[in-house]
């Protein structure tokens, strides 16, 4: 059977690769992908897990949106292949029901897929650290598959930030001593490159371990930062271990510096693998000048630059332009100049946020609403690029066991405000802070990793209503006897909407009985209240045929057809249905 809707072809051609599975009895069935991202037109290997034994039929409905694709009914088997549409950037959403002899269901799982030629347009972005010869990179990799992340940070795999390829390519230690495997590191690239992932290599923009006075890299010190106070511009990661535990910063603009730090990232390329570079730095310290005390450059009015933060454009489109068609990716440490890099010529947006910085209005970076402003503003400023924030909940707490509710809720704001997050990575591990080996002193239990997969497959399904050109629109939304904000805060349900050429998308992120900063450190932050049976009104003066709701939070991310009358009073049209429950996040989308 082969449908055709909005001019999209399937193929399914099974491929019965295993026995079936399960034992009698059971009610979970797990389905996923092998590979992260798929091509247009490419075919798709499904795996069923926890397959019921008695099953005799599987019942598969793919969907975009609210549309079902293509419906199909096979034998029961624990692999089948799925030939993809050849419609670029496309979310669906995957459905699968185990049916017994008689036709009942006794099973049903579901998961996502993207449908991308290049991960930029929907970027999920994780991270890899363990490069031992002991690593088992194609497993870690497989674990970091099943959300289907499409990135890939390599961090802290090279030599040293000024020399990130060492002499021997078979192993090396960095900067702190950790042994590293060549051998493990092309391991993760090559199991990634099977998953269709982007591998991208860490390596700071302007530094250089102090061994660089040496060690005959050809850095200078005249190319060096120096703060306003005339005291060098360093930083101490472990002076316990001498010269190569001190980085020294050198100015972006330096025409020399550029130069040697371009051809050392074009070397990485020679020797590894990867698709490109991520760029870090150290955040933003005050005003600098030269090593012989002038600006650091100037801007395109001929005003001197003294902030590192305003080098940040002319570096980047400058770094872009030597490593291409290699990816780029930036972190301006803290948001700051963030706005800069927006403009800029990255491929991916990237920052790390930390809650005592400030925006440019002066808001600082400790609300949830605060990450939703820099996600929009960054769509906006970029031109419809995704921004991926870098935000650690239960920092550095002493608990081995993250904070489902914290996860769950930044989660749920970064992705309904257009956004990502890089958390997951290392297999199946979450970072609680910014130096990513730590990762190992806390982990996910319980429901959680379930629930974060079901949050990921969410992004990915619905990736053409939250992150495909949506803009933000000004709507009166009200609630029956629950307090709504348009501005996250706490005790509130927080609404906003966007909207694009074809739907209107309302997000409602329920902030009841809990709190509206997302750090969490203490880990104290309650679960949402949940609120049932919710009367909704939205003003809007679009025509309206359908009201669909869909959500992250329950078994199932299929959306659901509302029922809903229109009206009008002194604010206006507005349509008002009934939303069944609100957990943490519901989006509702009007066709």
């Amino acid at each position: 059977m082969k449908e055709r809707n909005r001019g999209l072809s399937l193929w399914l051609i099974l491929a019965f690769l295993g026995c079936i599975g399960g034992a009698k009895g059971e009610e979970i069935m797990n389905l996923h992908t092998e590979k992260s991202m798929y091509a247009p037109g490419e075919t798709a290997e499904v795996l069923v897990e926890d397959l019921p034994s008695e099953a005799a039929l599987l019942r598969l409905t793919l969907r975009h949106l609210e549309s079902p694709v293509l419906t199909l009914e096979m034998q029961a088997a624990e692999s089948l292949s799925l030939r993809l549409p050849e419609t670029d950037f496309t979310g669906y959403l995957l459905e699968m029901q185990a049916l017994d002899p008689a036709g009942a269901v006794m099973a049903e799982a579901f998961t996502a897929v993207d449908v991308s030629s290049s991960w930029t347009k929907f970027p999920r972005y994780g991270y890899v650290w363990d490069f031992t010869p002991a690593a088992d990179a194609s497993a870690k990799i497989d674990r970091m598959s099943r959300y289907h992340l499409n990135g890939v940070q390599f961090y802290d795999w090279q030599y040293r930030h000024h020399q990130p390829v060492a002499e021997n390519l078979s192993s090396w230690k960095d900067w702190s001593g950790r042994v590293i495997s060549g051998d493990a590191v092309r391991a993760y690239i090559d199991a990634a490159h099977e998953k269709n992932m982007a591998c991208m290599a860490y390596n700071m923009i302007y530094a250089a371990n102090q061994t660089y006075l040496t060690d005959g890299s050809g850095v200078k010190p005249e190319w060096r930062l120096v703060k306003a106070n005339g005291q060098d511009f360093t930083c101490d990661m472990d002076a316990k271990l001498g010269p190569v535990g001190v980085l020294q910063y050198f100015n972006p603009l330096n025409a020399d510096w550029q130069k040697y730090i371009f051809a050392q990232e074009n070397k990485v390329f020679e020797a590894f693998a990867f698709d490109g570079w991520h760029g870090d730095t150290i955040g933003e310290n005050g005003l600098m000048r030269t090593a012989d005390g002038g600006p650091l450059g100037f801007d395109e009015n001929g005003r001197p630059i003294h902030l590192v933060k305003n080098c940040y454009t002319q570096f980047l489109n400058a770094a872009k332009a030597a490593i291409a068609p290699k990816y780029l990716v930036f972190n301006p440490v803290g948001a700051q100049g963030i706005e800069n890099v927006n403009v800029s010529d990255v491929d991916v947006l990237y920052t790390e946020f930390w809650p005592w910085d400030h925006d440019s209005d002066g808001l600082a970076y400790d609300s949830y609403y605060s990450l939703h402003k820099a996600i929009v503003n960054a769509c906006e400023q970029s031109g419809g690029k995704s921004l991926i924030a870098a935000a650690y909940v239960n920092y550095r707490n002493p608990k081995s066991f993250f904070n489902p509710a914290a996860v769950r809720m930044l989660d749920c704001v970064a992705f309904a405000s257009g956004g990502a997050r890089i958390e997951l990575g290392n297999g199946d591990r979450m970072l609680s802070d910014e130096y990513f080996p730590t990762d190992t002193k806390k982990r996910m239990k319980g429901e959680l990793p379930g629930q974060v997969q079901r949050l990921y497959d969410f992004l990915v399904a619905y990736e053409n209503l939250l992150r495909d050109g949506q803009h933000p629109v000004q709507r009166k939304v009200t609630l029956a006897g629950v307090p709504v904000s348009a501005d996250g805060k706490s005790g509130t349900v927080w609404t906003f909407a966007k909207a694009d050429d074809q739907t209107e998308i309302y997000h409602f992120l329920n902030l009841m009985g809990t709190d509206n900063g997302w750090r969490d450190e203490k880990q104290l932050k309650k679960e949402p209240e949940l609120q049932q049976n919710v009367r909704t009104r939205l003003y809007t003066d679009r025509p309206v045929q359908s009201v669909w709701l869909a959500s992250p939070d329950g078994a199932s991310i299929a959306p659901m057809q509302l029922p809903f009358t229109t009206g009008q009073d002194g604010e206006g049209d507005y349509l008002e249905f009934v939303q069944p429950s609100l957990a943490y996040w519901n989006m509702v989308f009007l066709r």
